[in-house]
Parts: C-alpha cells; structure tokens; sequence
C-alpha cells in the first residue's frame, strides 16, 4: 500500500483526530492548516485529502471546508511574506542549507510569478517557501496575495477532489490490503524458512570440513 494511503489510514483511525474535527468543525480545519500543519511533518495534500474523506461523509460541506482550508493557507502565506520581508529569524533558520534551491526559486518568481506560485504549490513540502521568497524579493504584497489566492484555489480544490474520490475506493483499497497483507505474511515465511535451512545447512558443512 502507497505510504500516503498508509498515513491517511493511521491518522483517520486516530481518536484524537477524530474528536479535534468534531469539536472544533469548521474552525478546526483553519486553526490546523494555520498551527499543527505548520510544526508537522505531515504533509498539506494529505490533510486536504482527508477533509475531502470526511466531506463525502457529510461531516463537512466540501466547498465551506475549502473556503476555511484556503483561509488558513492566506493566513499563514501573508505571515511568512510580511516575516520575510523583515528579515525574521525564525524564517533564516526554516531556509537555512538551501541556499542553491532559494536562488533558483527566486530566480522563478522574479520572472513569472503567477506559473511559479502554481508550480511550488504542487511540490510537496515546499509550498512554505513561496511566500518567503516573495517577501525577501519585496514584491508588492497585493500581486503576489492575488496570484498566491489563485494558485492555491488550484491546489486546494484538487486535492479535495481527490479525497472525496478516495472515499469512494477506500474499501476496495482496504479489501486489497488485507488480501497482500496474507500474501506478503506467506511469502514472509517462505522467505525466512528457505534462509534458515541456507544457514543450518552451512553451519553443517563447515562442522564436516572442520571434522
């Protein structure tokens, strides 16, 4: 099974989880995306994948959901870029050993900001770095919240697609798991009989040589 499926699997099996989303609804998917998102390393896609999971569970309306999930992005893009722009601390030592990387990005932005943005969003784990970047360079704030808005309307929209799509397959996903997982397990013992008798095997040759 694919690592992101295992991760949404563990993390929606997590009573914690569950009882965050239900006490807190709506505000809770912005107050994730804007604190526990941001000092994880679980990573953004796979939490829009799980609040598209739980739309398609009624639990929420996908297209407030997505208007709670944006906010929370804006929010935390609009605090890296104006941090940036003052030469924070705390953001040095998120960029820090990648200066190659952010000269390039940078580079980018400069030159087609609207396709950069769009570009980062979908690199996984380097979303943060967009408005970084953007408030190191000093671009007007307004053209990069615009194009930054747009992009992630983008990115925020597919990947709760995605997630109310995996509802639909999620049994079959699990069926399938439970189905490798006996074939693995076999094969697993099959594996480990064959090297034993490969070691005991040895083990009674080198007795004969010695002997």
């Amino acid at each position: 099974m694919p690592r992101h499926i295992q991760q949404i699997l563990v993390l929606l099996k997590t009573p914690g989880f569950t009882h965050f989303i239900q006490h807190f609804g709506y505000v809770g998917i912005l107050v994730w995306f804007i604190t526990f998102d941001q000092f994880t390393p679980f990573p953004e896609e796979i939490s829009l994948l799980i609040v598209g999971y739980l739309s398609a569970h009624h639990i929420f309306n996908p297209v407030i959901a997505g208007l709670f999930s944006l906010a929370g992005f804006l929010a935390v893009d609009t605090a890296y870029f104006f941090l940036s722009k003052k030469g924070s601390g705390f953001i040095k030592k998120r960029t820090k050993g990648s200066s190659a990387l952010m000269q390039s990005l940078k580079e980018k932005l400069k030159t087609n900001l609207p396709k950069s943005l769009l570009i980062i969003c979908f690199i996984p784990r380097m979303r943060m770095f967009a408005p970084i970047l953007a408030g190191s360079l000093r671009l007007p704030f307004k053209k990069f919240l615009l194009f930054d808005a747009m992009a992630l309307l983008v990115f925020t929209s597919l990947y709760l697609a995605l997630g109310v799509i995996f509802h639909g397959t999620l049994s079959r996903i699990i069926q399938k798991a439970q189905g490798l997982q006996n074939i693995i397990f076999a094969g697993a013992v099959i594996v480990i009989a064959g090297i034993i008798m490969i070691l005991v095997s040895r083990r009674k040759n080198q007795r004969n040589e010695v002997k």
